[in-house]
């Protein structure tokens, strides 16, 4: 009479972005409104309203037309309606272009649809190397700075005896 599909619970599958899908386990429907933290190991999907934290192992899915007033962290992240704190991604963030976020994200990959409003800052990884090159002392060169006035509009000139040092 009742049969257990077991498809929905196999966990040895990969989803789009190489993340195991775990199964659905959470989902935050359109008339519900969660507060609070919120946490799983699991995927969740919030079509609803969610404010406090929202914390998952796995993939986190917020369709169109979901409120989030809350600091996010996900393996990856669909984000496709609103947004109000900062994302952790650890891998993949995908925006849709009908998402609003406010809020710093953090992530490794980003992908945003046309259409998509952002505000706050984006730091991705992989640029802490470009970071350290150019915090590196840059090289001073010998000389005299010269003023020199052309049509209303002063530029610098610098000049040495024998170039660079």
């Amino acid at each position: 009479m009742f049969q257990k599909n077991s498809d929905i619970y196999d966990t040895s599958e990969e989803q789009e972005g190489g993340v195991p899908d775990k199964g659905l386990e959470t989902i935050v429907g359109p008339s519900m409104q969660v507060e609070g933290n919120f946490s799983s190991e699991g995927n969740i999907i919030i079509k609803g309203s969610v404010s406090g934290t929202v914390k998952t192992k796995n993939r986190l899915t917020a369709e169109e037309g979901s409120q989030i007033v809350a600091n996010v962290s996900a393996q990856s992240a669909v984000i496709a309606g609103h947004v109000k704190g900062s994302l952790a991604i650890k891998d993949t963030l995908e925006i849709a272009g009908s998402a609003q976020i406010i809020g710093d994200i953090q992530c490794a990959t980003l992908s945003v649809a046309p259409g998509a409003l952002l505000s706050g800052k984006i730091q991705m990884k992989g640029l802490e190397s470009v970071v350290k090159i150019e915090e590196t002392p840059k090289r001073r060169s010998a000389g005299r700075v010269k003023k020199k006035k052309t049509d209303d509009m002063v530029s610098d000139v610098v000049s040495s005896k024998d170039g660079v040092e």
